[in-house]
């Protein structure tokens, strides 16, 4: 019989990096031998295609859905643990999901290895900005500023007994070594193997009403992620006969914000929503540079989305994850931290400079799915063995 593998998160009710990694682990893992299942505190009906393919648990799941509620109660019903009697690992991504991974450990002895993306935002980075973006955030940013400190104890606790930790990048190590005086393995983010450089043409595009050089910012489209600099960047720019396009969710509130900072700007805005991996590639291809304004980024996937297909990319040069891939002048700039005078010397040079697609896309070797999902197996083989 295949070992059983258990990935779990809080919540499934969004579709951004960490989901992204968590599909990318359990399709690695299944394709070498394992029985891999998904566990959330709560799942959003409508994300549920998301997971086609897997089994998964809304351990969370009372007669009424709210996420908040689900979330907080799965801390104290010990009754959950039971769901995972069969289970040889869990991977966990999270907390106060790694509460639940501690508790399983210990009442069923069952190991578990922690793939920490970054401290716990609500407990160590997060502020009014961050919080704006959703209920979710707002109420966990009164509950860490209020429980920070036992919080964060229990935090540790559940990092100090994981069985194993698997980082995200350098830049993430060196925090994490710096909160909980650990090391762990380095297993980079992947990207699908669809995004690559080609041939495509902007008439591909015309459905979007893009018809002239575009310039690219691609993710959630929310407030922490400062689309806003781009904006005012892009109008600095001495030729302004171009298209500003954004791809990715977004809430009203913000997308009306940047509509408004365009429009006196006079800059010409696109909003895309989300898209499927085919069209994003049409995207990133046709750009002339895409820009990453998120300050502080752990580890951004648009960057080597973008780089895979050719794509230059600019980022702010403040010691965090863009700086892993970005190679000054070889696959795009890093401007100094949050300015916009900087920043929009970059975009120029940009957008001047004649790039060469098959040059930028062989700085992303390293986030090849196959070499990330031979190194999580190797990983998790030391836990458990396929069978």
């Amino acid at each position: 019989m295949n070992k059983k593998i258990i990935i779990m998160y809080d919540f499934f009710s969004e579709h951004g990096g960490v989901e992204r990694i968590m599909l990318f682990q359990a399709r690695a893992l299944k394709k070498a031998g394992y029985d891999v299942q998904f566990a959330f505190a709560y799942i959003d009906e409508n994300l549920k295609d998301e997971l086609e393919g897997f089994k998964f648990i809304e351990y969370g799941k009372f007669f009424f859905k709210n996420e908040t509620f689900q979330i907080c109660s799965s801390l104290l019903r010990n009754s959950i643990i039971n769901k995972f009697k069969e289970t040889d690992l869990v991977i966990c991504h999270s907390f106060p999901a790694s509460y639940l991974a501690l508790r399983i450990k210990r009442k069923l002895k069952i190991p578990y290895i922690l793939h920490l993306h970054h401290p716990p935002q609500f407990l160590y980075n997060a502020n009014l900005e961050w919080a704006k973006n959703s209920l979710k955030r707002k109420f966990s940013f009164a509950i860490g500023k209020i429980l920070r400190n036992p919080l964060r104890k229990l935090d540790f606790y559940c990092v100090k007994n994981a069985n194993d930790y698997i980082l995200e990048s350098k830049s993430v190590e060196k925090v994490i070594k710096n909160i909980y005086n650990l090391s762990g393995t380095i297993i980079y983010p992947t990207i699908n193997e669809k995004f690559k450089a080609g041939n495509h043409n902007l008439k591909e595009l015309s459905k979007y009403n893009i018809n002239k050089d575009y310039i690219l910012g691609s993710g959630r489209i929310i407030r922490q992620k400062r689309f806003d600099y781009l904006i005012s960047a892009s109008s600095r720019l001495k030729n302004k006969n171009f298209q500003l396009v954004l791809v990715g969710k977004y809430s009203q509130s913000e997308k009306n914000n940047l509509k408004v900072l365009a429009y006196e700007y006079n800059i010409e805005i696109l909003f895309l929503g989300p898209l499927n991996i085919e069209e994003l590639v049409k995207i990133y291809n046709l750009a002339k540079v895409t820009v990453l304004t998120c300050p502080k980024e752990w580890f951004g996937l648009v960057p080597i989305e973008a780089m895979a297909c050719g794509c230059p990319v600019i980022a702010w040069k403040d010691n965090f994850g863009p700086q892993e891939t970005i190679i000054e002048g070889k696959n795009g700039f890093l401007a100094e931290p949050y300015d916009i005078d900087d920043l929009a010397k970059k975009l120029e040079s940009a957008i001047i400079k004649k790039w060469n697609k098959k040059s930028v896309s062989s700085y992303i070797i390293k986030f090849k799915e196959e070499k990330v999902a031979k190194e999580l197996v190797k990983l998790v083989k030391k836990s458990v063995p396929c069978s």
